[in-house]
């Protein structure tokens, strides 16, 4: 009899250990499930984010062309001596016939290099008056303007193109202006009207067009 009873609450204790068992199972089953689910949550949560992060630091102007602008401060031209210094400033006089001093003198050594201070190309080399000159005629933003150098001597061909910075003269023989020891920078229009150089060095706020 006592046998009997044990062997039932075997049997009895066994069936709770496989219920519990099962029970087990399938709360971690569950929380697998959970785990998953917060797995996918949180993988497309980064996803939105990551594209609004992208959407937001897209460029204006990818998503527009409306026409807006933005702003910049550039110089429109660049001093033809490195570490330049003016010497002589520029006096335009009341009427073209009158004299004055049509551009700006620049402390210079001979054979000094004279670079660019703009796009363009080179209209004239050779002598005038005996001195040595070369002239630059512009284009783009500066077009119809001339930058005329004295005294300067260059390797280049007439018709040769410069590019802003680019070394295309150097300095060599006397002026008018300041003997041996400058550099005259002049610039003057298509109708010979004359233009203070320093002003082209400054810099200046510059719209540009989104497109």
């Amino acid at each position: 009899m006592q046998q009997r009873e044990g062997a039932i609450m075997n049997e009895h204790e066994y069936r709770r250990r496989i219920q519990r068992n099962r029970i087990v199972q399938e709360e971690k089953k569950l929380i697998r499930q959970q785990l998953r689910q917060i797995m996918i949550v949180c993988a497309l949560a980064c996803v939105i984010l990551l594209v609004c992060c992208l959407w937001s630091a897209e460029p204006t102007y990818a998503k527009t062309n409306s026409g807006d602008t933005s702003e910049s401060c550039v110089a429109l031209m660049r001093w033809p001596l490195n570490g330049a210094q003016v010497v002589g400033k520029y006096d335009a006089p009341k009427q073209q016939w009158l004299p004055g001093h049509r551009g700006v003198d620049l402390l210079a050594d001979q054979q000094e290099a004279v670079v660019a201070p703009a796009d363009g190309v080179i209209a004239f080399s050779g002598s005038v008056g005996g001195k040595a000159v070369v002239t630059i005629r512009h284009g783009g933003s500066l077009s119809g303007l001339t930058s005329t150098f004295e005294p300067a001597k260059t390797e280049r061909d007439v018709g040769a193109h410069v590019v802003q910075g680019e070394r295309f003269a150097r300095v060599e023989g006397e002026s008018d202006h300041c003997d041996d020891h400058c550099l005259h920078w002049g610039i003057k229009s298509e109708g010979r009207q004359y233009t203070d150089p320093e002003s082209k060095t400054r810099t200046v706020r510059i719209g540009l067009k989104v497109l």
